[in-house]
């Protein structure tokens, strides 16, 4: 096959794979991404996870089975045969090690796939070793499908139920759904008072809004080690300044207070939600 053919092959099957996790699913019957098998997390899992072990042993075998997985294309991209034959020994041991790991999920690994991907790239048909690739590729979609979010859900994010935030404002140890609350109320507190012409009582929403939300802040740091991340950074705290010199002037700029308030709710609320509202929601159902 030209330089030219291989390369197209290997990058249609490595497409496959790397657009799994964005994918429409193969509306075919047992196609690549097809319908996928109804997921629920085996406690057998738990053994590989914190608390039980030291570290998330499963999903450090699931990254080292990508590698290797990933590098049958990078080396057949590079025309590099022998390398690829190297890369999918090892994928194939590390395949059949994490197929073993969990017994209610076995099945989700079959070997007829991964046996004939191993046959074309024996034979040197890179071609068919790509359709092969693209084939087992589909195999590990149909299982992230399934089961890739329950297991973050139940491993990573934890139970946002179970947090609870000091308010400033009260002293009371606060629940995270109702903190998120006041902070709400305040929020829309701001405007709606300068729009009623209430200027007292905005900025005392404000005030309230203000210490909840460094509150808020700290309490990001027990998941998010090192900093609180982007929506509660530098340019929102720039945002909280302009509104509070907004209310130190002589006369408050309402039109100005508005549109801060906005670029809080659109760059920290509302993409903060977006990020862990889906995964809370979820992980409660499943409780």
């Amino acid at each position: 096959m030209r330089k030219s053919k291989v390369v197209s092959a290997v990058l249609a099957g490595f497409l496959v794979v790397a657009s799994a996790p964005f994918a429409g699913a193969d509306p075919r019957p047992g196609g690549p991404g097809g319908a996928p098998p109804a997921s629920s997390v085996p406690d057998s899992l738990d053994a590989f996870y914190p608390p039980a072990a030291k570290a998330p042993v499963y999903l450090f075998g699931m990254a080292s089975l990508e590698e290797s997985f990933s590098g049958i294309a990078a080396d057949l991209m590079e025309e590099d045969l022998d390398g690829a034959r190297g890369s999918f020994r090892d994928f194939q041991g590390r395949y059949r090690e994490v197929a073993g790991m969990v017994p209610e999920w076995k099945g989700e690994f079959p070997e007829d796939k991964v046996g004939e991907l191993g046959a074309a790239l024996a034979a040197g048909d890179r071609g068919r070793a790509m359709e092969a690739f693209a084939a087992v590729g589909g195999i590990c979609h149909r299982c992230h499908v399934a089961s890739m979010a329950p297991v973050q859900q139940r491993y990573r994010w934890g139970n946002f139920g179970a947090v609870t935030v000091r308010d400033p404002l009260s002293g009371a140890l606060t629940g995270y759904a109702q903190f998120k609350k006041f902070l709400a109320v305040n929020l829309a507190g701001i405007t709606v008072d300068l729009r009623q012409g209430q200027t007292g009582n905005a900025r005392k929403q404000f005030e309230g809004f203000k210490a909840r939300f460094r509150a808020l802040a700290d309490s990001c740091g027990g998941c998010h080690e090192g900093t609180v991340g982007n929506y509660v950074g530098r340019d929102i705290q720039e945002a909280l300044d302009g509104i509070g010199k907004a209310f130190g002037s002589g006369e408050v700029a309402a039109d100005t207070v508005t549109a801060l308030v906005r670029k809080i709710g659109g760059e920290s609320c509302s993409k903060c939600h977006l990020v862990h509202v889906p995964a809370a929601l979820a992980a409660a159902s499943r409780r």
